[in-house]
């Protein structure tokens, strides 16, 4: 498959800092992406149901093909996260178009987590939400027990709203932000 159609494709990067780029996947970086989560499944199946499902180059592949229809259609925002030019996790701003609450979902290489990387780019897609999308509020949702990913939402100013039960049966925390009234 050739590279999607980036010419109709709004945001296809935000850059973090001087090591950290997030951009768009394209099918070209299928071997990156299924390299990095292949290499960290048991560091990042404690925490995401997906990642067992995800077995072959053809999955990552499907995968950010998903992404691109998605862009496409308005619906998310999905970004590779680039450190030193290296494809080291992927974040996203969902449910933009479907009536849920718009949402930041992220996951990075255990090689590639500390020192603040994923607190920054959750940084960096949620002033793109609220700063660029107009979105009024943008939750995160988080396993109680997994302490790195609620710290990043509690850093980020989400304020700790309620304990959901997933319709997986699993159980989310939910941080929640609204945008900030401007001040004159």
């Amino acid at each position: 498959m050739s590279e999607f159609p980036n010419e109709h494709l709004p945001h296809l990067e935000l850059p973090v800092d001087e090591h950290i780029l997030l951009r768009q996947l394209q099918p070209s970086d299928t071997e990156a992406l299924f390299a990095v989560t292949d290499a960290n499944r048991e560091y990042l199946a404690e925490w995401l149901p997906w990642v067992e499902g995800t077995t072959s180059q053809a999955d990552s592949r499907a995968f950010i093909n998903t992404m691109l229809e998605r862009r496409q259609a308005g619906a998310e925002y999905g970004y590779g996260i680039v450190v030193d030019d290296r494809v080291a996790g992927h974040i996203s701003l969902m449910h933009l178009n479907d009536g849920k609450e718009p949402e930041i979902g992220y996951w990075i290489a255990e090689d590639a987590s500390g020192g603040g990387r994923t607190t920054a780019v959750a940084q960096a897609v949620s002033d793109f939400g609220f700063e660029t999308l107009g979105l009024p509020k943008i939750i995160i949702r988080a396993d109680p027990k997994n302490g790195a990913s609620n710290r990043i939402a509690e850093k980020l100013g989400y304020r700790l709203s309620e304990t959901r039960t997933n319709p997986s049966g699993s159980i989310s925390n939910i941080w929640v932000k609204e945008k900030a009234e401007p001040t004159n």
